[in-house]
């Protein structure tokens, strides 16, 4: 949807690794990642993103086990991006960045960085931060495929964690939170939820060409 118009989306093909999508209204053509349009009548407009969960389907259906999965049987699905195929991302091994490096990018009013998967996983899977004077909090999931942000404010108050297996414990009140739904289980702040905030799964090459001026958690900023 943008500026109150519904558009409906197919796939076009890739550009340089990146999904390219058209919406056949204007047969404009669009970056999945970016959510602009790069061709046609609606170039240079963008759609409004959304919170996402990149995750497993078992870890998805334990949390929701009422879903369903959309199948069209006429498409010849491949199974790149298994749980296992990210989860042997995360566990690469040490050095620079690489184009083919999982990231969890995330975006403020102005900047943007980038948090490498395996660097997430030497650190224990989580890691406090702040982005624009924001406290955010990014962890992986024990299944090492997925990655969360959140916003560690609930209230006045700002959290410190801990993690657990796939359980988080904040430091101030005892609580303990569902790594993959932020949702407090148990403790003084049970029925909570940390703020989610918007996050892009993706390869570091995708990512740095969305966002050319990103940061890199745990480098210092290009001069």
């Amino acid at each position: 949807m943008i500026e109150k118009e519904i558009l409906n989306f197919g796939v076009s093909g890739l550009d340089r690794g990146t999904l390219i999508l058209y919406d056949a209204e204007t047969r404009s053509r669009w970056s999945q990642l970016m959510g602009e349009a790069v061709e046609g009548e609606k170039k240079g407009q963008r759609l409004r993103k959304l919170p996402s969960t990149m995750t497993t389907w078992s870890a998805w259906r334990a949390l929701h086990p009422e879903s369903t999965v959309y199948i069209k049987s006429s498409v010849p699905y491949g199974a790149r991006f298994t749980g296992d195929a990210l989860a042997g991302l995360a566990e690469a091994e040490p050095g620079p960045v690489r184009k083919t490096d999982l990231v969890i990018g995330v975006e403020g009013h102005v900047e943007a960085r980038a948090y490498l998967a395996r660097r997430l996983v030497k650190s224990g899977r989580l890691v406090h931060d702040h982005l624009e004077e924001a406290p955010i909090l990014i962890v992986l999931a024990n299944d090492q495929a997925t990655g969360r942000v959140y916003d560690r404010r609930v209230g006045e108050r700002e959290l410190t964690f801990e993690l657990k297996g796939d359980e988080l414990h904040d430091v101030e009140s005892g609580s303990k939170w569902d790594v993959i739904s932020g949702r407090a289980s148990a403790g003084p702040l049970e029925g909570q939820r940390l703020r989610e905030l918007i996050s892009t799964y993706s390869l570091w090459f995708a990512w740095q060409k969305y966002r050319p001026d990103t940061s890199v958690y745990g480098e210092a900023p290009v001069l």
